[in-house]
């Protein structure tokens, strides 16, 4: 069963400046994401997003400020490796993070 805690241990682990520590939250987020324990989080990330008004800012647990936590993570990403491609994960992440917040089965 997910908790707010939960969610903000990776939003914090997301909003480092730290690349190692961003690449535990993206892995963390990925766990969530992933299996039976999606139900719970995906819910709890819906209840928070549908408490929100069309004028509001997203609250910090909710699928519109994870989706902007998380491109800004692959933005950073990014700009730090000019040499090399960015981690496939990153995008698999994200790709996941999309499908789930849209998924009316996941998200109530």
């Amino acid at each position: 069963m997910a908790t707010s805690r939960d969610v903000r241990e990776i939003i914090s682990k997301l909003s480092s400046d730290i690349s190692k520590t961003r690449d535990e939250g993206i892995r963390l987020l990925n766990n969530w994401l992933e299996g039976e324990s999606s139900i719970s989080f995906c819910r709890l990330l819906a209840k928070n997003t549908a408490g929100t008004g069309p004028t509001e800012i997203p609250h910090d647990e909710s699928w519109p400020f994870l989706v902007t936590l998380l491109t800004k993570c692959i933005a950073l990403e990014i700009s730090a490796s000019k040499k090399r491609h960015p981690k496939l994960l990153l995008a698999k992440t994200l790709r996941l993070t999309i499908q789930c917040a849209e998924d009316p089965k996941l998200s109530g």
